[in-house]
């Protein structure tokens, strides 16, 4: 049922239970110490009163005499009740209310000098406060008794309880109110980021939440949303331009395709020629199934499907084992490969897909390196573990360098190879990333490329 409720109403519901708790227990804390107070003030009236008694009975010898002042005295008192009580049980002295029963009910006989205090309840008057106080007095053992009656006492209580009961109920409703205000001005900020939220579609991305001036947790929250956001708006035009790029590099070739197969059906044709349009068709075809490849690698290292339970590999052994596969396409150009002694070293990672990103980057070296050239590979381990791969090729310009590892880019026509995509060093960008790692390329124009992969030990 609650669940149901809008967070401002659910706010307002938890702080009026909140509050009626504290009300309650504050309520009772007044309650309990009240009733102290006025029992410790009842127990200081029935000392004094207790003292006065004491002293006529002391003061005066003479028994005539002594029942002549506790008469005057004490027989008719507003609040109080007297009794004097002998050891036997017989009454002494007894106020005018009392003639008709007595404050000692003849049970235990206190030991003196000390008092003892109990609540009883006298008929015809209600309830009473009595002390007691046996005492060694000129007149033998006496048993002294002052009662005052607790009506006042449970009046005033009572009092304060409807009193209570009808404040209590107007403050709960009074914070209620306020906590629903409250509630209501703490939460607009949602309203209006929801509002400019629904306002927000694929095609409106450009458009951001309003983030407060407060800096709480509502600001946090829109600067998150913000974010998240661009983060969103990057990837869409990332994914725009990636379709696009998509579309032109597979026109192209099918265009060609069309083109050769449109000529050959032209006219009859001999074998041999028939022959030449089937082996353009196959490269061009060939071409394409590269490309989808590399368009589905890609397309999976973004969606996270082509990770494989990561194990440690030993990359000095990978390293190896990848040069071994472009020993002869470097040997065909007479590249000299230079590939000092590594130490064993371990990282965690796909060792398949760890051996794609040096392949595609050891290949595009040798591919732009002129023969006789030089490729130096190296290996150091600094925090990370970071393989550098430098060629003697013809660089790249300054201005392309940000741009390198953008997918279907191309630097120049002097690093594109006509079986190039564009597509290669963003693969191993996302392989590396996968990897928790990082990819760099530093290059000058006329000298020479270096490919820096950095990857977390194990």
């Amino acid at each position: 049922m609650i669940r149901s409720l809008s967070i401002r109403w659910r706010l307002t519901l938890w702080y009026g239970a909140a509050m009626t708790v504290m009300l309650v227990v504050f309520g009772a804390a007044i309650l309990a110490l009240t009733a102290r107070s006025q029992s410790t003030r009842l127990d200081f009236e029935l000392d004094e009163e207790m003292s006065e008694l004491t002293f006529h009975v002391f003061r005066f010898t003479d028994h005539e005499r002594l029942m002549e002042e506790l008469t005057a005295e004490f027989g008719s008192h507003e609040n109080y009740e007297f009794e004097i009580a002998r050891r036997d049980g017989s009454t002494m002295f007894l106020s005018n209310r009392l003639k008709q029963q007595r404050l000692f009910d003849g049970a235990d006989w206190p030991p003196g000098p000390t008092s003892n205090t109990r609540t009883q309840t006298l008929r015809g008057l209600g309830e009473y406060r009595v002390l007691r106080k046996a005492i060694e007095s000129p007149h033998g053992p006496l048993l002294l008794l002052v009662g005052i009656p607790t009506n006042l006492l449970r009046k005033e209580q009572r009092s304060l309880l409807s009193t209570m009961g009808l404040v209590v109920p107007l403050m709960l409703l009074a914070a209620m109110a306020g906590g629903y205000w409250l509630a209501g001005s703490a939460l607009a900020p949602i309203g209006q980021i929801t509002r400019t939220a629904e306002r927000i579609t694929a095609e409106r991305l450009d458009q951001r939440l309003d983030v407060p001036a407060v800096r709480d947790e509502l600001s946090h929250l829109a600067r998150t949303l913000n974010e998240m956001i661009d983060r969103l708006h990057r990837s869409f035009d990332e994914m725009r331009r990636f379709t696009a790029d998509a579309a032109h590099e597979l026109r192209t070739p099918l265009t060609v395709l069309r083109t050769q197969l449109e000529v050959a059906l032209r006219a009859d044709r001999s074998p041999e020629q028939y022959r030449d349009v089937l082996v353009s068709l196959h490269e061009d075809t060939v071409r394409l199934c590269h490309l989808a490849s590399q368009l589905l690698e890609l397309s999976r290292e973004d969606a996270g499907v082509a990770a494989a339970p990561f194990t440690t590999i030993l990359l000095d052994e990978l390293l190896r084992e990848t040069l071994d596969q472009v020993h002869h396409s470097a040997a065909l150009k007479s590249l000299q490969l230079d590939t000092p002694d590594w130490p064993p070293i371990e990282v965690l990672g796909d060792a398949q897909r760890l051996q794609r990103v040096f392949i595609n980057v050891l290949d595009n070296a040798v591919k732009q390196t002129p023969p006789g050239g030089r490729i130096r590979v190296t290996m150091s381990v600094n925090g990370f573990v970071e393989v550098s791969i430098t060629d003697t090729g013809c660089g790249i310009p300054t201005e392309h360098l940000p741009r390198i590892f953008d997918r279907f880019y191309r630097a120049n026509a002097a690093r594109s190879s006509p079986d190039g995509s564009g597509l290669g060093l963003a693969i191993c960008r996302a392989i590396v990333q996968a990897h928790h790692g990082r990819i760099e390329l530093q290059s000058t124009l006329g000298e020479g490329t270096t490919v820096i992969v950095s990857l977390p030990t194990a």
